[in-house]
């Protein structure tokens, strides 16, 4: 299964974002094409953000969704339902779902509950490239989520990221431990570049079911990069380390309603 990892520079203007993101998805041969958190919008929009959010029904995604045959499009934008939401869109076979980011940080340069209410549910979806679990950012570091999304029998976990340079190492240590820790594959797509005064370090990496680095994008810069995976990995992840077998299920957090 090839899977394109669209590492992609700031643009505040969504008419050009859109144009892109459709002109990467007709140029590259993927099954899946991932894109950063709030690519649609920017991240770093700040007051403009209210404005700039959609609902998920909206021209714009359904534009994308006509494209989607044969295809997962996965990419970030800000949601207007009766509240406003991070979000990530996941488009396959021409339907719309909405995965809700759900755990908005509000520490230092970040000040996302200003603006956004939390998810509720972990996302999981069943494509025909396999069961893939979407999350957003500040998400993976709550392996609670990861683990969930795994129980769910998500052979892919996505995460799509607005990681500023500050947040690197601590990514860089914690995406392969879940992916190791559930036997997913692990794929991570970052904006890269600077956006207002916050710098993002690009970095985007594919991680097998055992840990290893499929691929890693170079930091700073655009990047669009198409990586195979074999999804017969998954079997012999979990034969050699059974760590889903073993999950003790009554120790887990309930799932959300």
């Amino acid at each position: 299964m090839r899977i394109t990892l669209s590492q992609m520079k700031p643009d505040f203007d969504m008419d050009s974002n859109l144009e892109r993101l459709l002109e990467i998805v007709e140029s590259f041969d993927s099954e899946i094409y991932i894109f950063p958190e709030l690519y649609l919008s920017g991240y770093m929009v700040r007051d403009d953000m209210p404005s700039r959010a959609i609902p998920s029904n909206s021209s714009i995604i359904e534009e994308i969704a006509e494209k989607s045959k044969d295809r997962v499009i996965i990419f970030g934008f800000p949601e207007r339902d009766k509240f406003l939401y991070n979000s990530a869109a996941v488009i396959h076979d021409g339907k719309i779902e909405v995965a809700r980011k759900l755990h908005l940080p509000n520490f230092g340069p970040f000040e996302e509950k200003l603006y956004f209410k939390p998810g509720d549910r972990v996302f999981v979806t069943d494509t025909k490239f396999g069961k893939i679990g979407v999350e957003i950012c500040y998400d993976a570091f709550f392996p609670e989520v990861s683990k969930l999304q795994a129980l769910k029998g998500a052979d892919l976990i996505v995460n799509i990221s607005a990681s500023p340079v500050i947040s690197r190492a601590m990514f860089e240590s914690i995406i392969p431990a879940r992916a190791i820790e559930n036997t997913t594959f692990f794929a991570y797509v970052n904006w890269a570049g600077l956006q207002r005064t916050m710098e993002f370090w690009g970095g985007s990496m594919l991680y097998s079911p055992r840990g290893k680095l499929i691929y890693k994008a170079p930091y700073f810069e655009e990047s669009v990069q198409t990586v195979e995976i074999d999804m017969e990995e998954l079997q012999v992840a979990r034969t050699i380390r059974p760590t889903l077998r073993d999950t003790r299920k009554e120790l887990c957090p309930a799932d959300s309603p």
